[in-house]
């Protein structure tokens, strides 16, 4: 006797800066992946700092004016953001965007700035003083000129919602790729765990492993590959150290797998801020996140992959 498989429905949109691919298998796919697709343009519009209509802008532009009421989704960013913040030391920090602005990268062309110009915006980069007001839902920045870039959290939060939604329409089964931020619900159809490959930092054709998420359902990988440019030998990349303003040099990229359900409660993860801490201090500061594994791709080429992952991992050299 032979068994069909049921038929997936795939969907590919350009929302959040990425390409976002949704894969679903269920009676109701085609509608549930609507939805989800909806849902990231729902976060996209109140969290994009490049929307003048969104909240986020606004934020920005009453910074050292008065708060902003804003969106209980838009609290739980902020609020999560700043919990990352804090067990990372910092090297994950939202209040990075007039440093994100001024270097612009993938806006200004090869625009290095100068030290002196990093060094005027540096006091206004400090998680510390953003003020949330979570009873008033509301956002207060109390320098002028500061700004929140939620580049780093935004699209992982609407995975998740776009998650959720799927789950409403009974999918038992799909694959969420947002421009290398990955989640699944279940299994393949066939019963088999899902693969994703993690992406070569240096030759962006090829993956530089592979992993099976037997225990995890989510998989969150930043690089300086991204967003860069080469400039006298130089890689310039879009994820900036917010306490010198400037690109970090030791880790290419870093993915993070782990099981959403079990630190959904306690904050978005933020991988860039790992890629920031360098290797050392990335390890300190995963143990914070018990239940977050972790591949690391050194700018040399080493790939070192975190104890509870090795049995889950095929390294492609």
């Amino acid at each position: 006797m032979t068994f069909l498989l049921p038929k997936p429905y795939k969907k590919t949109q350009f929302l959040m800066d990425t390409i976002i691919e949704i894969t679903a298998y269920g009676s109701n796919n085609e509608v549930a992946v609507g939805a989800a697709f909806d849902e990231f343009k729902r976060i996209q519009a109140i969290s994009d700092r490049f929307n003048p209509d969104s909240q986020i802008s606004e934020i920005n532009r009453m910074a050292g004016i008065s708060p902003v009421k804003v969106s209980p989704d838009l609290i739980k960013m902020i609020n999560d953001s700043v919990d990352v913040s804090k067990k990372t030391d910092g090297a994950f920090d939202i209040s990075v965007g007039s440093l994100t602005e001024l270097w612009g990268i993938g806006h200004k062309g090869e625009f290095v700035p100068t030290q002196e110009e990093i060094n005027s915006i540096l006091p206004l980069v400090n998680y510390q003083m953003i003020q949330v007001n979570t009873k008033d839902e509301t956002v207060y920045l109390p320098k002028v000129g500061m700004k929140l870039d939620l580049g780093g959290v935004a699209k992982d939060y609407a995975l998740n919602k776009a998650i959720e939604i799927l789950k409403t329409y009974d999918i038992k089964a799909a694959l969420l790729n947002a421009g290398g931020d990955i989640q699944v619900i279940g299994k393949k159809p066939d019963g088999n765990s899902w693969r994703i490959g993690v992406q070569d930092s240096r030759n962006t054709d090829g993956v530089i492993a592979k992993v099976t998420l037997n225990s995890w359902n989510t998989a969150q990988t930043s690089g300086d590959y991204q967003r860069f440019f080469i400039k006298d030998g130089v890689r310039y990349a879009h994820i900036l150290n917010p306490k010198d303003g400037r690109q970090p040099s030791e880790i290419a990229s870093v993915t993070l797998v782990y099981k959403d359900s079990e630190i959904y409660n306690t904050g978005d993860i933020a991988s860039s801020g790992f890629l920031v801490l360098g290797l050392e201090k990335s390890m300190e500061a995963l143990k914070k996140f018990p239940g977050v594994e972790a591949i690391f791709v050194t700018t040399d080429g080493k790939v070192v992959v975190t104890p509870g992952l090795k049995d889950n991992v095929e390294l492609e050299k």
